[in-house]
């Protein structure tokens, strides 16, 4: 039996040439599957979706299916942003997928637009058990309680020392993580419901400024606190482990591979973006000359996939060339 995924981004215009390296590398890993890619969108031109279609179409003889969501009330995104670190409204598209996807989607595995790359099988992953969770993620913080590590619980939103400040630095990496639309749905979660969290955080924190929340990731910890799953827990509760959102600061504290396979990497908390560096052969389309650093840079052991991305960029420069775009 063929596989299946739904897969959704988001983004504005700027990271949308990287989507499209994304797409490839998706492709070539998912060679089996048929695939359902959600593009969310409120400010991205026609002519970089048509792009977009028509290297679905050349990519697995067209099993990646484009899908093109326009997202009403961005503003309102953008309104929750102002409020976070550093990520436009964009990136908190995915808090009402379960709104703005089509109804039979009961599941979708969200991606960071631009540094993220599926590399391999992704499918122990995107079919995880939520049990009865609406988001399976790949923690990057637990509390300790009498010695062990422990998830964070709803609870701890109350606690302005600790569990406050630590849910809203991001429980999670939001690199990559499984949503489970079908219970989102149950829940009735809204957009407003989101404003209005956003809105008591600050009243709890007693500030109206910036930075209330890391981005999505801490406004989506808040909003999801006690209704996770994370990967492997509680068997493995080493943060380290992330094999379906390998961030590359792995390498800032650790220079041998790790003992897994990484299926989906993230290139996170690195000194520059794989789009920027300096390789034997330059991407027109991809890269901008005056930009380019040296992968000196770079940490040991994080160049080898910085060469990844740059061989993805290729190929889908080489398709979209005979594509015609």
């Amino acid at each position: 039996m063929k596989k299946q995924y739904n897969i959704m981004t988001s983004c504005d215009d700027g990271l949308v040439p990287y989507v499209a390296v994304g797409l490839t590398a998706m492709a070539y890993n998912l060679k089996d599957a048929e695939i359902d890619f959600f593009f969310l969108h409120s400010r991205v031109s026609q002519k970089n979706i048509e792009m977009l279609k028509a290297l679905c179409e050349k990519l697995n003889n067209g099993m990646i299916h484009f899908h093109e969501i326009t997202v009403p009330h961005a503003e309102v995104y953008e309104e929750l942003a102002k409020y976070g670190t550093g990520w436009a409204g964009e990136a908190y598209y995915s808090l009402c997928a379960h709104l703005l996807l089509p109804e039979d989607v009961d599941r979708v595995l969200y991606l960071d637009a631009g540094d993220t790359l599926i590399v391999g099988d992704i499918d122990p992953y995107y079919h995880y058990d939520f049990q009865g969770k609406s988001l399976v993620v790949t923690a990057s913080g637990y509390k300790i309680r009498a010695g062990e590590q422990v998830l964070f619980e709803s609870d701890d939103l109350g606690d302005p020392l600790i569990g406050l400040p630590s849910i809203l630095r991001g429980i999670f990496n939001s690199g990559s993580y499984m949503m489970n639309l079908a219970k989102m749905r149950e829940d009735g979660r809204t957009l407003a419901d989101y404003q209005y969290l956003s809105k008591m955080l600050r009243v709890l924190l007693g500030v109206d400024n910036h930075d209330i929340y890391w981005g999505d990731q801490g406004l989506l910890a808040a909003a999801f606190v006690g209704d996770i799953r994370c990967y492997g827990f509680p068997e493995i509760r080493d943060l380290w482990y992330m094999p379906y959102n390998f961030c590359l600061w792995y390498f800032d504290r650790r220079t041998k591979k790790p003992d897994y396979i990484p299926a989906i990497l993230h290139f996170a908390g690195t000194a520059f973006k794989p789009w920027d560096g300096t390789y034997p052969v330059f991407s027109e389309r991809f890269q901008k000359r005056e930009r380019l650093r040296s992968l000196d840079e770079l940490k040991e052991g994080q160049a080898e996939y910085y060469y990844m991305w740059h061989e993805y960029a290729l190929l889908a420069d080489h398709i979209l060339e005979k594509a015609g775009y």
